[in-house]
């Protein structure tokens, strides 16, 4: 074994969105480097139980599904101890995905103790308004954090980020000397295929993810209600979450008049085919304040632009400098941005759009290679078991 990889979810599990898809690709990729590893994460899926022969990562991955039940979204359950404690005891590295769940946090203690070398990726944990979200209102959660995340974090080889907004909530938390890699996700996209322009008249719009404040889709219909044009639609994918936010937005979508569409959770080639019949991928995350931003990348900002489809992304995120590479427009987070930027994108011609069609697709296949990136991180992953931290990380700095 050269590693040990710990995650709450895994796919094929559904409902569990960016983590589990990044844990994927980062192991797959791995894995078709050579590298073999045991992989610890639970059986939890909304569409029913994984067993190890559903996960599909490569021969050179061992698969150990523990029992969850009870807290299911933090991948709760009393077989993940032993499962855990034997990968950290057995393997050389371990690497951990995400903060503050049941097998991250008793990854992250049993390395501890056993002095095993660790690296965790955050995956917008710590981004900076999330954790004042977090302070304000959620003391149990910051309590947890003060007493078991942070002091395990400071023990690791080095804390993986995908955005400088995302180093920057953890140098806030671990202080300016903190150890961060900063490397963005990889997405395969050699199965994507780029579709042509959509037919059919109207600006198409499409969001996929969970219908909640901190993903900011209610605010931004409300800005799109007030300059869409008689033909433009929006087509909404994604699991719904019980309460006062969703009734807001079942109440946008009934105030559209039929121009929004919402298909609930959709499975993966479902969602290539709605990115194929729209014209942009919208991802508003943060434009409420109340919700804060917690997302650290977005990874379906890379699979829009995998797919040949620009994107409109709020900024904060890893896409800062989308339009720099033209491929997309970044709103900032209020509506009249929103609405000027809307306004750009209905008078795109055809031609501008398939050039920004383009230029995302290149852009994913040059610097989002997951094989690439992977090797970046597996790098200073196995340097330190041999007593070889870069240079840069010791000093609190990106490796790039």
């Amino acid at each position: 074994m050269d590693a040990g990889i710990v995650t709450t979810h895994i796919p094929p599990a559904k409902g569990y969105g960016g983590v589990s898809v990044t844990a994927g690709v980062l192991t797959q990729a791995w894995a078709e480097r050579g590298h073999k590893m045991t992989l610890v994460a639970s059986d939890e899926s909304t569409a029913g139980r994984l067993r190890a022969e559903d996960v599909q990562l490569g021969e050179q991955v061992d698969i150990r599904l523990y029992h969850c039940y009870g807290f299911r979204r933090w991948g709760f359950g009393l077989d993940a101890i032993p499962e855990l404690f034997k990968l950290c005891l057995r393997a050389p590295v371990i690497y951990i995905h995400g903060i503050a769940t049941w097998p991250s946090t008793l990854a992250a203690v049993f390395c501890s103790l056993l002095r095993r070398p660790f690296m965790v990726a955050a995956h917008g944990g710590l981004m900076p308004e999330h954790i004042d979200l977090i302070r304000r209102q959620k003391l149990h959660k910051w309590l947890f954090y003060k007493w078991l995340t942070l002091p395990t974090l400071r023990r690791a080889i080095a804390v993986h980020c995908t955005s400088e907004t995302e180093a920057e909530g953890v140098r806030n938390m671990l202080g300016e000397d903190a150890r961060i890699l900063l490397v963005p996700n990889g997405i395969d996209s050699r199965d994507i295929k780029v579709a042509e322009y959509p037919a059919g008249a109207g600006m198409k719009l499409c969001f996929l993810g969970h219908i909640q404040q901190e993903k900011g889709i209610n605010a931004f219909i409300r800005a799109w209600l007030k300059v869409r044009n008689p033909e433009d639609s929006l087509v909404i994918a994604g699991r719904s979450v019980d309460g006062a936010y969703f009734e807001e937005f079942q109440a946008l979508v009934e105030r559209a008049q039929g121009a929004i569409s919402y298909r609930g959770y959709m499975e993966h080639g479902e969602v290539l085919g709605l990115l194929a019949s729209s014209h942009f991928l919208v991802l508003p995350s943060g434009l409420e304040a109340a919700g804060g931003m917690r997302e650290n990348f977005g990874n379906v900002v890379a699979e829009a632009m995998a797919a040949g489809r620009p994107v409109l992304v709020a900024r904060g995120l890893a896409w800062d400098h989308l339009e720099a590479f033209e491929a997309g427009f970044v709103f900032d987070r209020n509506e009249v941005s929103v609405c000027d930027v809307l306004r750009k994108a209905q008078s795109l011609d055809g031609l501008a759009w398939e050039r920004m069609s383009r230029n995302g697709r290149h852009y994913v296949e040059q610097q989002l290679d997951p094989i690439k990136l992977g090797e970046r991180v597996w790098q200073v992953l196995t340097r330190s078991n041999q007593g070889n931290v870069p240079q840069q990380l010791t000093e609190g700095s990106s490796y790039e």
